[in-house]
């Protein structure tokens, strides 16, 4: 009778606990993939996409162990993952492994073209970097090498465009180099685009303020039809000059300012600014202030440039962390057109201008804030807080087309952990995955990573 008993009290427990999970299977859990992170596990706003969906997977890419790129695959359907492939097997004694460890901007980023083939772009920084292409649609297995986009470039950004063809934008050259994009219609395998780059604030004349040493970051949002890209940039400062606002020379990352947007119509190659009119290439700083100037943050810190997103009009919205009493407690800050004017909203105080951000917009016009928040380290040179953390991942919404803000819900999956750099998922052919997003976070400064995926799909 006692045994069973006790077998009842155990089989009532067991079916108990399982309850308990299933119930907590209903709401979103920030799940992890990857344990073997380095820095810029996942990159800042200038690098993208390192996730894509396609069809009934999510193909992640992230920079992991001694800064080799590895790949792996969710299954939406059962919210599984499979094994990660470490997308150098076979070739670690051709690459420079110094460099992978030591560059950050060597992390990859990936798509699938209109066949269902898997690509990957990595090792780019001045550099023309590996282009990878997947032997077999969806297989991420086998590999076949791509061709090269450009002889060197940093930052890709890789967008589905009109007619399946696909569009990479980044920088070519230096911190002082300037910005162009590339495009091909035949899957990757060749990559034209205009001989002109579409900005570089230091080119002649040089009659900008501080021109001479201008640089800029940018990033970019393609239209639901595929023939308009958005791009969005801030100014780099590139020597030493006294900030008035702090009184202090800044570092290379504090020294960041304003917020500048333009757009191309891609059929024609034409720029112009938000208000249509047309822009000469490549844009200069003198041109960038006096026709692409959207904020003058007044030597207020902006670091890697905003998160876009467009509604039914083709209308830009973007979100960035903007700096406040210091260069490093900063503000996220929700910018849109109103009345004619750029209206700024601030919605949570951050702790680090890196912080990243993530922009979304229903359809219904409500509006989401993927933030990283709370506490932070101000200033930290030391392995995964290179370049600044919080100890808080969260969804704010409006839905007054950002007049106000509220805090929604909290995706942190672990108390007392570091975590940066949200990052959205890509579709195959154009828009961002709904409910789905990526970030890493850590515990030891001098250990690794852990990719984190949340999803939040009914």
């Amino acid at each position: 009778m006692e045994r069973k008993r006790t077998r009842g009290l155990f089989l009532w427990s067991l079916n108990f606990w399982v309850l308990i999970v299933q119930c907590c299977a209903c709401f979103a859990q920030a799940i992890p993939f990857a344990d073997n992170g380095a820095l810029k596990m996942f990159y800042d706003n200038r690098m993208y996409p390192q996730a894509v969906e396609y069809e009934k997977s999510v193909y992640i890419v992230w920079r992991g162990h001694k800064g080799f790129p590895y790949i792996i695959s969710y299954d939406l359907e059962s919210r599984r993952f499979l094994k990660p492939f470490m997308l150098l097997t076979g070739m670690e004694d051709q690459v420079d492994a110094k460099k992978y460890k030591k560059d950050h901007h060597y992390a990859p980023v990936t798509w699938v073209d209109s066949k269902g083939y898997v690509h990957v772009l990595f090792g780019c920084h001045v550099s023309a970097g590996v282009h990878l292409i997947s032997k077999r649609p969806g297989d991420i297995r086998q590999w076949e090498d791509g061709s090269a986009v450009s002889d060197t470039l940093s930052y890709p950004k890789v967008h589905q465009i009109h007619d399946n063809k696909t569009l990479i934008y980044f920088r070519q050259g230096g911190h002082l180099g300037s910005w162009k994009y590339r495009i091909s219609s035949n899957s990757g395998r060749t990559w034209v685009g205009p001989n002109n780059s579409l900005v570089d604030l230091n080119t002649e004349p040089q009659d900008g303020l501080l021109a001479d040493h201008a640089g800029s970051y940018h990033t970019s949002h393609v239209s639901k039809d595929g023939r308009m890209l958005h791009v969005a940039f801030i100014w780099k400062v590139e020597e030493p000059v006294l900030n008035s606002r702090y009184n202090s020379m800044l570092t290379d990352h504090t020294q960041r300012y304003n917020l500048y947007y333009l757009k191309v119509d891609l059929p024609s190659g034409k720029a112009f600014n938000y208000n249509g009119k047309e822009l000469a290439s490549p844009v200069n700083k003198a041109a960038a202030d006096r026709e692409c100037l959207i904020w003058d943050t007044q030597e207020r810190v902006v670091a890697v440039g905003p998160s876009i997103v467009l509604d039914e009009n083709d209308q830009p919205y973007f979100l960035l962390p903007v700096s406040d009493e210091t260069p490093y407690k900063c503000r996220f800050y929700f910018v849109r057109r109103q009345n004619d004017q750029w209206v700024k909203t601030a919605i949570a105080p951050t702790s680090h201008p890196f912080n990243a951000c993530h922009l979304h917009r229903s359809d219904d016009g409500l509006f989401k804030a993927y933030l990283v928040t709370g506490e932070g380290e101000n200033i930290s040179e030391e392995e995964m807080e290179r370049y600044g953390w919080g100890d808080r991942i969260q969804e704010w919404v409006s839905d007054d087309n950002g007049e106000n803000w509220k805090l929604s819900k909290d995706l942190t999956p672990i108390r007392g952990h570091k975590y940066q750099n949200i990052k959205f998922v890509s579709q195959s052919v154009r828009g961002i995955t709904r409910d789905i997003l990526l970030f890493y976070g850590w515990q030891d400064s001098n250990g690794d990573g852990t990719g984190f995926l949340w999803d939040n799909r009914e």
